[in-house]
């Protein structure tokens, strides 16, 4: 199949974290500062994030649907296939409101939004959707399939490189689907032992099991403020796959 080469970057403090109170520290700052360098110097043609993540960008803003609108089908919805950069929001049931169909945040370059749902999606979602311009693909029936995504978005999208930016659960279903190509690990100099945080993998609801993985190490590199860069191939990239 033809895709995206798949990398998942993410920054994570020294016990695995990605999420917590260790985010607020000035050395988390200065290792999130390298976390968005390497990001643009990918010059990826999107960005990926799940569900969880995206609803913490967007301030858990709740679709508005009219329920008499079901005029939308199950067919893909292309809104934009020309754009300089595409947010990938990964969304099985059809959860996120959007304002329009461009992803815009401080200090990271505007982009336009593609849904990635499954059948489950309702059509006053999907139709919710194309009111605002928001690109959609489907991706499973009642599961996501990673692999059906990944080929939509090459094929529909032309998109050639694409980092899975989290959360964990996100990260784990790319990985054992086998859609991940590389690890871009970041290790920030700090840790808070939170119990209930993230991180930077996590079992999943789309998948029945899940199977150990194997990675073969890149290149370490010492970034400012003491952080550090592992990067981490897949041994198996096709280990898990479903």
């Amino acid at each position: 199949m033809q895709r995206p080469k798949n990398v998942i970057h993410i920054l994570s403090a020294l016990d695995g974290k990605i999420t917590g109170p260790f985010m607020g520290l000035a050395a988390t700052r200065t290792a999130n500062r390298e976390y968005a360098r390497i990001r643009t110097e990918y010059h990826a043609d999107a960005w990926l994030y799940g569900t969880v993540t995206t609803k913490e960008f967007t301030d858990h803003q709740k679709p508005i649907l009219d329920d008499q609108d079901i005029s939308s089908s199950l067919e893909d919805f292309i809104a934009d296939r020309e754009a300089a950069l595409y947010y990938v929001s990964i969304d099985a049931l059809g959860e996120i409101g959007w304002e329009s169909g461009i992803f815009q945040s401080p200090g990271r370059p505007d982009a336009h939004i593609i849904e990635v749902l499954t059948e489950q999606a309702s059509p006053a979602y999907r139709a919710y959707l194309r009111r605002h311009g928001v690109s959609y693909i489907f991706a499973g029936e009642k599961s996501l399939d990673c692999k059906i995504a990944c080929e939509k978005l090459y094929r529909m999208f032309g998109i050639q490189t694409m980092l899975i930016c989290g959360g964990g659960g996100i990260n784990w279903t790319f990985l054992q689907q086998g859609m991940v190509d590389e690890l871009s690990l970041l290790l920030a100099p700090a840790a808070d032992g939170d119990p209930d945080s993230v991180t930077v993998f996590e079992q999943s609801p789309f998948l029945s099991k899940s199977i150990p993985a194997t990675f073969k190490l890149k290149d370490v590199e010492r970034l400012e403020g003491d952080a550090v860069r592992l990067v981490y191939t897949i041994v198996d990239p096709k280990v898990g796959a479903q």
